[in-house]
């Protein structure tokens, strides 16, 4: 049986030096969910992150495209540009968490 290849759009979340991935089978899908996030904790994003910040500090949300075969390493280019928020790892891995299992 053949395994036909197609693309995923995983929305990445990154804190702590933990990978938390979100798997959509549309661009539109996964745009919408990044534009959630970003909309609902507005008020956390870092506009400005200076030369140096750790990973302890902050959570980064991304959204890559990758082959439904692999691994989410973001081996295609990147999506979309990477947006960072301070003080809020557990609830934006909620809110990512129920958006992605309502739209099952």
């Amino acid at each position: 049986m053949e395994v036909k290849n197609r693309t995923l759009y995983v929305l990445e979340i990154m804190e702590n030096g933990e990978h938390h991935s979100f798997d959509y089978e549309t661009e539109n899908e996964a745009y919408h969910a990044f534009e959630f996030l970003v909309k609902t904790y507005k008020d956390n994003r870092i506009l400005d992150k200076g030369p140096v910040i750790t990973a302890d500090d902050i959570t980064q949300l991304s959204i890559c495209k990758t082959p439904s075969d692999s691994e989410p390493t973001c081996a295609i280019a990147n999506y979309s540009p990477f947006e960072w928020f301070k003080d809020i790892p557990e609830e934006i891995m909620l809110s990512a968490k129920i958006y992605h299992e309502n739209l099952k």
